[in-house]
């Protein structure tokens, strides 16, 4: 249940989500960095963004760590996945570059040497006016 919920709503998973390699304006954290503030790697972290993680609304649930498909060719990865049991929908987050990150995008999980339909959608897919969870 923690995993189908914290997907609906873009909780990201240290280790699964996002690693060492990626940075929190790729990953959708910008909110958590203070750039007024001085800090170790401040120097050395960019803005630029060439990828970002993404939801995506699939035609059916794949298992995280799949390779993701647009015309063709591989464009990025699949980091977690489930059903999102409040959207009735299935979920994944998978990094894209930043030119496929639209909403409305349409791209394809490869699964087992199947290709799975998916549609790259806004965040969070569950709750955006944050009105349930303050309650």
């Amino acid at each position: 249940a923690f995993n189908s919920l914290r997907l609906e709503k873009g909780y990201r998973l240290w280790g699964v989500d996002m690693t060492t390699e990626h940075n929190p304006y790729e990953a959708g954290l910008a909110f958590a960095v203070r750039q007024d503030k001085d800090f170790l790697g401040r120097d050395a972290l960019s803005a630029d963004v060439t990828r970002k993680l993404v939801p995506l609304l699939a035609t059916e649930v794949v298992m995280g760590k799949e390779p993701v498909r647009h015309k063709g060719r591989t464009v990025g990865y699949v980091t977690s996945a489930a059903y999102g049991h409040t959207i009735h929908r299935s979920i994944a987050y998978a990094w894209l570059p930043i030119e496929l990150t639209e909403p409305g995008t349409h791209v394809d999980i490869s699964y087992f040497g199947r290709r799975v339909p998916a549609e790259v959608a806004a965040e969070p897919l569950y709750d955006p006016g944050m009105e349930k969870i303050r309650r």
